[in-house]
């Protein structure tokens, strides 16, 4: 939903806007019931695997999935 109001309000580069989702689901989400700071940099470091910049790359496109 954060995603779609900012592609509908004419973002052009959401980036940004994905760097602020990814910390919202890492820090304030799931990052209050992590205790550990090992724990909280795994926690990131899978956020950063899973949700990371190469879903924006221009030179090979990323599909979520792959309907034919």
């Amino acid at each position: 939903m954060y995603l779609g109001q900012a592609h509908e309000q004419g973002e052009e580069d959401l980036t940004r806007t994905y760097e602020t989702l990814r910390y919202l689901i890492g820090q304030a989400m799931y990052g209050g019931r992590v205790t550990d700071d090992y724990d909280r940099r795994v926690l990131m470091c899978y956020l950063n695997e899973y949700l990371g910049n190469f879903i924006f790359d221009k030179n090979q496109r990323f599909v979520f999935a792959n309907t034919a």
